[in-house]
């Protein structure tokens, strides 16, 4: 099929290009339809859904598009879960679907971003226009309370510990339970002087949402440090932003990983993995940002080596 015999359709919620696409979404990536909608309702009159479709009307491809919060004074949308049917791929139909809601964000005055979800889609993307720009260091620290030679080949998704306990130590670390509001405000304060993604109130509603296990955002030590918890169990605890007071940050580079071992003790967990702000991940490749002015960079402390992404949002 000629590729003029396709066609690039909005898909308004409920309607049935947006079953199309909830139907492709669920079928390349797992998620239920439940969890789509939930997803599509979070974020309200700020995402949409765009379809590629065939003559006879059948979703090919498809992409979500939403607004994340505010990089500066622009705004930031995501495209995201982007997928094709399994029999029509490489025909570009990816490609010119990205391409297209790239153009309808930038032309609006908005930042497209996407997500590499592995360094082999970096340079796709950078072929449809986008250069990396967000970055976030991935790291894992053992917990103090477990033997890092003895657990150095465990398989975090069959480990069994003999004995485990899921509850809490309560040990050395004071956790707190925080409103998405009160953790942005913290957010915001420790982040000062670095160029980062500011996330809406729906981006970290969802965040919140999404966490297993009771888990969500919290404050360490009524102030030392923010975090993000996503998930937690005995193998891990999976941890998708731990921010420190800057205050805190200067007195030792290692307090971070300190804290997120502690985290780990602090479920009874074997190891923590941890996102932080810095410069060894591109997380996020940007399309529609001003070059940075003189006047701009003098703004921002240059101690950071990278604006700052956040959570993994695409």
């Amino acid at each position: 099929m000629d590729t003029k015999d396709f066609e690039i359709k909005t898909a308004e919620y409920a309607s049935a290009e947006y079953e199309g696409l909830r139907s492709l979404w669920c079928e390349v990536f797992g998620d239920t339809p439940a969890y789509i909608d939930a997803f599509y309702e979070n974020f309200g009159g700020d995402i949409r859904g765009y379809v590629v479709a065939d003559e006879t009307g059948k979703v090919c491809s498809a992409l979500t598009c939403h607004i994340c919060g505010t990089y500066g004074s622009m705004p930031v949308y995501v495209s995201y879960a982007i997928c094709t049917r399994a029999d029509m791929r490489g025909q570009g139909l990816a490609a010119r679907l990205t391409s297209f809601v790239r153009d309808q964000v930038t032309e609006a005055g908005g930042i497209s971003i996407v997500s590499p979800a592995e360094p082999s889609l970096v340079s796709y993307y950078a072929k449809l226009g986008y250069e990396p720009h967000f970055y976030t260091a991935k790291r894992a620290i053992m917990s103090p309370e477990y033997d890092l030679e003895e657990y150095d080949d465990f398989d975090e998704f069959d480990l069994e510990i003999e004995g485990a306990d899921p509850t809490p130590f309560r040990a050395e670390l004071d956790l707190q339970q925080i409103p998405v509001e009160k953790y942005n405000i913290y957010r915001e304060a420790f982040l000062t002087g670095q160029p980062h993604i500011e996330p809406s109130s729906e981006m970290l509603s969802l965040i919140e949402a999404e966490s297993m296990n009771g888990c969500g955002l919290y404050s360490i030590n009524r102030g030392d440090a923010i975090c993000a918890i996503s998930h937690a169990d005995p193998a891990g605890v999976i941890v998708t932003e731990l921010i420190l007071n800057p205050v805190l940050k200067e007195l030792s580079l290692d307090i971070d990983t300190e804290i997120a071992g502690m985290i780990a003790k602090y479920f009874g967990a074997v190891e923590t993995i941890f996102s932080t702000p810095g410069a060894s991940g591109c997380q996020g490749m940007v399309c529609g940002l001003p070059h940075e002015t003189e006047e701009q960079a003098e703004e921002y402390d240059y101690y950071y080596e990278a604006p700052y992404y956040g959570f993994p949002i695409g």
